[in-house]
């Protein structure tokens, strides 16, 4: 019955992942559509209040679906409060949330997270591993 019940724990991640993954991209179709039927002076004031152009906030709605959340999340496994990394450096938050955007291991820092090993394997797939252990050793 164990092997059962881990094979049934395999299969429910599996199926929850696609379906996350699915609302991932229809909620990120659903904003590039937002985005590209709005006014561009529009678009580009919206991508400018949060640093960006047009161009990079495309990229990070497109990419970037619960990065954000993740990107938090990984901060807090470093003991790193974002604002007092945009105190400290400002645009570096920015810079964070790009790389975070882009990054291809979401799923493997997902799981890292989950399973409370992101910090001490985040330098094997997260791309902000450096900055990350950088700030969490000046904010600690």
């Amino acid at each position: 019955m164990p092997a059962q019940a881990a094979v049934t724990t395999g299969v429910r991640h599996l199926l929850e992942s696609i379906a996350r993954r699915w609302r991932n991209h229809r909620d990120a179709v659903v904003s590039l559509r937002e985005i590209d039927g709005m006014d561009p002076a529009l678009a580009a004031e919206i991508a400018a209040e949060a640093g960006l152009s047009v161009r990079d906030l495309r990229d990070v709605i497109s990419h970037g679906v619960g990065a954000n959340r993740l990107m938090r999340r990984m901060m807090a496994a470093y003991g790193i409060d974002a604002g007092d990394v945009d105190r400290q450096a400002p645009g570096m938050l920015r810079d964070i949330a790009l790389l975070c955007s882009r990054c291809q291991s979401k799923g493997r820092c997902e799981e890292e997270l989950e399973a409370g090993t992101a910090r001490e394997n985040a330098p094997g797939f997260c791309p902000n591993a450096d900055t990350f252990e950088t700030f969490g050793v000046v904010s600690n």
